[in-house]
């Protein structure tokens, strides 16, 4: 990160001193860290007075602005705070509203349950560790919300209560969807109406049972009012929505959880996250996002409690990294091999990855994952137990009994690097449990950005719009809808164009791409990112060059008109270009159809179709040519691809045929022919059109769907190569 630092430092860019959107904060804002302080004995230590303490940022020394100790009433099991000393300015009051607000709120517990990927054995290890943490530590002042992470989304189950009863359901119901892989983002759980009614039968605890907590010594219900309608108040409820700005890997797990913990921000003191899941899936190019997702809990002062449901697949992942290693080393052996005799061979895509491959088996243990996640944020990964009563004790006494400061970093600079923060006590015999730091970032629209972005927005906010490399970005529409349109953007950049370093026997490219979406009133309304560092052998620099950047991301959008803003900059150099355009999507009825798109590439799908990508069919992923010159394949052929949607329901065949023009002419007609519908209701197709006889040129590929008389019609423009 310190070198990604110095490289930001270097960009030439200037900011405009009036700059409309995207706007990034130029300050950074008080820093406030939670931590526990435990003796030898492991008993809380509960005397510190403001000179025994020590903030350091970066090794340097900061200003405490106020310092308190937090800690339950047993007698109340009210949440009391008592300021034993304030060291330097205090901070500017809040209004009298606001201040009404925190303070009700910082009288509770707030606990966050999680539930992500499940199998029959993780489904009943939830359920057991929530009746056991609902007996021990439901009390009046702890309210708990329950959620569902899966496709994408995160989804409020049950809104934060402190009845037992209405935890108890939506903990049955949340995790009968997970073990089942039916969490997704529809308003309801994708689970047979038979499935709730019997929601209660083997849950957690329920008002009919003397012996658990929703019996008549239980809380009473406040969901209607009081601190539970406060924290609904307080936590932006945007984070429900699906997320699609950052890695398509790492969307259904990382970026819905990042807008989760961000929303917490509001919420005063110690918040608790316990995370149920079955490992967390990284990748090499997710680790940054990962990464962000700790720094946004540590700066939102949320600790995550993750508890492993697989822990007996960690001899699993351990052979997953194993086979990944091997794959790697084989690669690397076949490239030495072809380097000894004196032939290239043939590239296989192992090769080509073998350098992403290698840093993938180092995330490929989950469960590792996972515990990097939890020790981010000063948490913990709990262990694969049965009993977990005496752990989750640990983490509500943390909770409920913990020192709170707050300083002003003497560093202001938001460059995008990692902060490390360290707590430290003049006691001998004592030891600190507190979160390791954050990304020092600016606000977009109220919410963190991710640190590679940085350089792109600055891009963005330049005048004139800058055009040092060159690159092709836009965005194909698909299924129409009265509310959303499916779009799929798409990013490419030749590599011939970008600046490219040799370190031993790699070669390198690094790009990062923003791409920002605008309504009429210049709104964002969707952000892309990514970014991609990427590396081949030095044997292979010249197929390297001959190749672009490429990839694909879906997002939705209502019916509107936008613009559509794109930045990438090359990191290697520094250089930068911008690229604007008008996005029009327009509402269809009846039969519809998707954009046509010259097909640059077609690979294998990998396991099941993803029906959030239109660019998944059953041929395989397509992969767009976004250039207007377009070379055929070895067998002369061009591939276009398109999709059709007819009504609901679907009751007679769906026909298309292309036509082929040039200067108004028509060279080639394909004869009517049927095409199937899948499971999702969309007939698509990826034809071959022969262009051999086809001279070098300006043409038009007209592609037409019929279905019962009705007719849709759309082109795309290409250009052929000359001696293709």
């Amino acid at each position: 990160m310190r070198f990604f630092t110095l490289l930001l430092l270097a960009l030439p860019l200037t900011v405009p001193a009036q700059t409309p959107e995207p706007s990034l904060r130029t300050t950074t804002s008080e820093v406030l860290l939670d931590f526990v302080v435990r003796d030898k004995s492991s008993r809380m230590v509960r005397d510190l007075r403001p000179e025994e303490i020590q903030v350091l940022e970066d090794g340097v020394p900061q200003t405490v602005r106020q310092f308190e100790f937090v800690h339950e009433d047993s007698s109340t099991g009210r949440v009391p705070q008592k300021t034993p000393a304030h060291r330097g300015s205090p901070s500017q009051p809040q209004s009298s509203a606001a201040a009404s607000t925190v303070n009700e709120l910082r009288d509770i517990s707030v606990v966050s349950l999680v539930i992500a990927n499940l199998d029959p054995r993780g489904r009943q290890l939830a359920l057991d560790t929530m009746r056991n943490f609902i007996k021990d530590e439901l009390r009046p002042h702890t309210y708990i919300g329950v959620f569902g992470l899966g496709s994408g989304v995160l989804r409020s189950i049950q809104p934060y209560t402190n009845d037992a009863e209405k935890i108890s359901a939506a903990m049955d119901r949340v995790s009968r969807a997970a073990m089942l892989g039916q969490l997704t983002s529809n308003n309801q759980l994708s689970m047979p109406d038979t499935d709730f009614g019997s929601a209660l039968n083997g849950g957690i605890g329920t008002a009919s049972d003397p012996n658990g907590p929703g019996g008549p010594s239980g809380p009473a219900t406040v969901d209607a009012g009081g601190q539970a309608a406060l924290i609904a108040q307080v936590m932006d409820t945007h984070w429900i929505t699906e997320m699609n700005d950052v890695y398509a890997d790492s969307r259904n797990y990382l970026a819905p959880l990042h807008e989760f913990v961000q929303s917490q921000a509001s919420i005063p003191g110690r918040k608790v996250l316990l995370l149920f899941s079955a490992g967390l899936p990284v990748q090499s190019d997710t680790v940054e996002p990962l990464r962000t997702v700790i720094s946004a809990a540590n700066r939102a002062n949320v600790s995550i409690y993750a508890v492993d449901t697989a822990g007996f697949t960690a001899q699993s992942n351990l052979e997953d990294s194993r086979r990944i290693l091997k794959a790697t080393t084989e690669a690397s052996m076949q490239q030495q091999l072809a380097k000894l005799n004196g032939t290239d061979g043939i590239i296989t895509p192992t090769e080509v990855l073998s350098m992403e491959m290698g840093e993938d088996s180092i995330h490929a243990n989950t469960m590792g994952n996972m515990a990097e996640l939890a020790d981010g944020t000063g948490g913990k990964l709990l262990p694969a137990s049965l009993d977990l009563r005496d752990p989750l004790h640990h983490v509500m006494e943390e909770a409920r009994t913990h020192y709170e400061l707050s300083y002003s970093p003497s560093n202001r600079q938001l460059d995008g690097g990692f902060r490390k923060v360290e707590v430290k006590v003049r006691r001998p015999g004592t030891k600190v449990f507190a979160r390791g730091g954050y990304y020092a970032v600016p606000v977009l629209n109220g919410h963190e950005i991710y640190p590679f972005e940085l350089a792109t927005l600055r891009a963005l906010n330049t005048k004139p719009d800058m055009h040092q490399f060159s690159f092709h970005a836009a965005t194909l529409q698909f299924r129409s809808g009265p509310d959303q349109t499916q779009l799929a953007f798409v990013f490419q950049s030749p590599i011939r164009d970008l600046s490219m370093s040799k370190d031993g026997d790699v070669v390198r490219v690094h790009i990062c791409v923003t791409a920002l979406v605008k309504n009429e009133q210049g709104q964002i309304v969707e952000k892309i990112s990514k970014d991609i560092p990427y590396k081949m052998p030095a044997t292979m620099k010249a197929e390297l060059q001959r190749g672009i950047v490429s990839f694909t991301i879906p997002f939705h959008l209502a019916p509107g008109h936008y613009t559509l803003e794109t930045a990438a900059v090359d990191r290697l150099s520094m250089r930068a270009s911008v690229s604007r355009s008008a996005l029009d999507v327009a509402e269809q009825s009846g039969l519809s159809m998707s954009d046509v798109a010259v097909a640059r590439r077609v690979d294998a799908s990998q396991g099941n179709t993803n029906l959030s990508n239109p660019l998944q069919a059953r041929d395989g992923l397509i992969t767009p040519e976004l250039s207007d010159s377009v070379s055929p394949d070895d067998r002369g052929d061009l591939k276009f691809y398109a999709v059709a949607y007819p009504p609901a329901p679907i009751d007679a065949p769906v026909d298309v045929n292309i036509e082929i023009w040039r200067d108004s002419h028509l060279l080639m007609k394909t004869a009517e022919s049927e095409v199937p519908t899948d499971g999702n209701g969309a007939a698509s197709i990826l034809a071959n059109v022969k262009t051999q006889h086809l001279p070098s040129g300006h043409y038009q590929a007209r592609v037409s769907f019929d279905y019962k008389g009705q007719k849709v019609v759309k082109s795309v423009a290409f250009t052929l190569q000359a001696g293709s």
